[in-house]
């Protein structure tokens, strides 16, 4: 991500999913390892802090915080469709019940706004 906002490139969606993916994994496993489900990135993006979560002391590598920050400016059901569909472990059908969406459908349209803008941002 740094070398494509460097060379002054737009992302493009491959990337930006790739990315996604690797933000998802972090936290995933940040959550299941100190036992503290979502609470972890919905603290970090509410709280806005930088390089470590005070109440956790959790590091943030560098290019997930810049995603994680570029998120954090989206609208709450573009940032829950993206927590569904990247740090939830589960088919997207659970992860809409789980992240209280009202059907698989409507978490895809906020997914695909969430990543449209992301792409429109970085």
């Amino acid at each position: 991500m740094d070398n494509m906002m460097q060379a002054g490139k737009q992302i493009n969606i491959k990337v930006l999913r790739s990315e996604l993916k690797a933000w998802g994994k972090f936290w995933r496993r940040k959550e299941s390892v100190n036992g503290f489900a979502s609470s972890a990135i919905r603290e970090h993006v509410d709280t806005g802090t930088g390089d470590r979560n005070r109440s956790e002391n959790i590091y943030v590598p560098g290019q997930i915080e810049e995603l994680t920050q570029f998120i954090s400016r989206l609208r709450p059901e573009c940032i829950r469709a993206l927590r569904a569909r990247y740090v939830v472990d589960k088919p997207l059908d659970s992860a809409a019940t789980l992240m209280g969406f009202d059907s698989k459908r409507s978490l895809q349209f906020w997914l695909a706004k969430a990543e449209r803008s992301l792409i429109t941002c970085m």
